[in-house]
């Protein structure tokens, strides 16, 4: 969860304001996780061991993250014409 000092920096940064949902709150959040763990982690997994699931740095600038999914999607097509 953000601290007050992290919102206020992301909102100055961003220009934004900040909006709360009516469930943005602890024991959501923990039920939240608790489905991904169960629902999504295993997907993940199945994915993996089919060499299916490729992993991206959503961190980075908004270009490299461009390109590096057009790799995937190049590398994929190539896989499929052989």
């Amino acid at each position: 969860m953000l601290t007050n000092n992290q919102m206020s920096f992301s909102l100055q940064v961003t220009g934004e304001t900040l909006i709360r949902r009516a469930d943005d709150n602890p024991e959501t959040l923990k039920k939240r996780l608790a489905t991904y763990h169960a629902e999504t982690v295993p997907l993940i997994d199945w994915y993996m061991k089919r060499n299916l699931h490729r992993r991206i740095d959503a961190s980075l600038k908004t270009n490299v993250v461009f390109e590096n999914i057009k790799k995937i999607f190049a590398s994929a097509r190539g896989a499929f014409r052989n």
